[in-house]
């Protein structure tokens, strides 16, 4: 069966299930041929998310992974014993978080949700889209230091641990200087990164290579380069 069929079926049983004012399927997948990971937002009528709509959801998921060996579903990326040819990641929003103020990663998030052109509406509406939202560069300093933390606590497994946490760190990087921009493509990221930051901050040789989920031991240490020349900018024109 094909993915765009069982996510059909899960999201009418969502529908039928949850008190949802919308959903949205946001990222590449909107845009990719053949893409192997879907992100969803689900968006409650509830201002803060019931303990009965969090196991409602859980039921449905766990519904569709008995039915479909192939597909594995997250919540926000996190990591699970389960893996699929396709996997789902849901973030599900009460109301009240719609309204974030400080928090510079769901600033980022909500960022992204509001100016990404790529967007599609599976159901209902989108309640970000006249959220106006401008990211400072304190705000990606805060935000970057504490991804760069993270990502090393998941290098001090085994390599390829390692290298998927800089992968995706990579692309944050990518993402979070360029999200003023209206740069939200990942094809594109690359390409406006060196246009807009030549000369003031060095990419990895290879950054297409990285970007397209193949990595090497030696990207490591270019990827670390990277970073620490993107958070030296920020912390220079943050002053």
């Amino acid at each position: 069966m094909k993915v765009d069929d069982i996510l059909k079926e899960f999201v009418n049983d969502c529908i039928n299930g949850l008190d949802l004012i919308g959903i949205i399927q946001i990222g590449s997948s909107n845009y990719l041929k053949r893409p192997d990971d879907i992100d969803l937002v689900f968006f409650s009528k509830d201002s803060v998310l019931r303990k009965e709509s969090i196991k409602k959801l859980i039921l449905v998921i766990k519904k569709f992974e008995d039915k479909y060996n192939e597909i594995a579903f997250n919540f926000s990326g996190a990591d699970r014993k389960r893996d699929g040819k396709y996997n789902i990641t849901i973030v599900f929003l009460g109301e009240s978080e719609f309204k974030v103020k400080y928090n510079p990663h769901d600033l980022f998030f909500f960022k992204n949700l509001t100016g990404d052109k790529n967007i599609r509406i599976l159901y209902g509406l989108n309640p970000l889209t006249k959220l106006k939202i401008k990211l400072t560069n304190q705000h990606l300093l805060e935000m970057l230091s504490v991804d760069l933390k993270h990502a090393l606590r998941r290098s001090l497994d085994d390599d390829q641990y390692r290298l998927e946490a800089f992968y995706h760190l990579f692309k944050t990087f990518l993402r979070a200087m360029l999200i003023n921009d209206g740069v939200f493509r990942k094809d594109e990221l690359v390409s406006a990164f060196a246009k807009k930051y030549s000369g003031s901050i060095k990419l990895p040789k290879e950054s297409g290579r990285v970007l397209n989920h193949t990595l090497k031991k030696e990207d490591f240490d270019e990827i670390l380069e990277f970073c620490e020349g993107c958070l030296n900018y920020l912390a220079t024109k943050s002053q």
